[in-house]
């Protein structure tokens, strides 16, 4: 299930309020509706994924206001990659063998997606589709003992927490000035979708 915290649908609310449509900075062209552009930005899924490179292409001359939205979405850093990561652990080994704590978890992600946009006015589009999803979820334990890790902190691969899904994906994208546009939406996981684009007239 898609969770929206309310910080995110506070800075939407507070984004129409300040530019709402039909004022003097909406109306500054091209826009969603007409003019064929190119768009190329930044996307983040919170609360779990901060990096993330968006295209955004409409030809409203040849597919009467529609387009395509593609996304890579990705997590930099990964546990794997930790000096204390025991790739010859096992969740179970460390739960029931030998009776470690659980420290905390933590998701890797990686995500493509593609999209197809339909502009419904001048200044608002909505966006449809799926993609590829991959998770890795690591577990974090401590051993009393401290013969296991960093004074007894150590990273474990969590097999059946892990593997690869289908991405669904939905949004909306709204012109906020001749060249920005914005970006709010949701996917199957890990959760809200917010971003920016710097849009390029062709």
């Amino acid at each position: 299930m898609v969770r929206i915290p309310r910080a995110s649908i506070t800075l939407v609310l507070a984004l129409f309020t300040l530019s709402p449509p039909g004022s003097a900075l909406w109306a500054q062209g091209p826009d969603l509706k007409h003019s064929p552009y190119l768009g190329l930005g930044y996307v983040a899924s919170i609360p779990d994924i901060f990096v993330g490179v968006t295209v955004l292409g409409l030809t409203p001359g040849l597919l009467g206001g529609a387009g395509l939205y593609a996304d890579v979405k990705f997590t930099p850093d990964s546990p794997a990659s930790d000096a204390y990561f025991r790739d010859d652990i096992s969740v179970e080994q460390a739960e029931i063998e030998f009776g470690d704590g659980l420290f905390q978890e933590q998701s890797v992600w990686f995500s493509i997606d593609l999209a197809v946009v339909y502009a419904i006015t001048r200044s608002f589009a909505v966006y449809a589709g799926g993609g590829y999803l991959k998770e890795e979820r690591y577990r974090e334990y401590f051993d009393d003992s401290e013969t296991r890790g960093n004074f007894g902190f150590y990273w474990v691969l969590d097999e059946a927490a892990s593997g690869s899904r289908v991405n669904v994906l939905g949004g909306l994208l709204f012109r906020a000035s001749r060249h920005v546009v914005f970006q709010v939406g949701g996917e199957s996981r890990p959760g809200v979708m917010v971003g920016v684009m710097l849009t390029f007239p062709l």
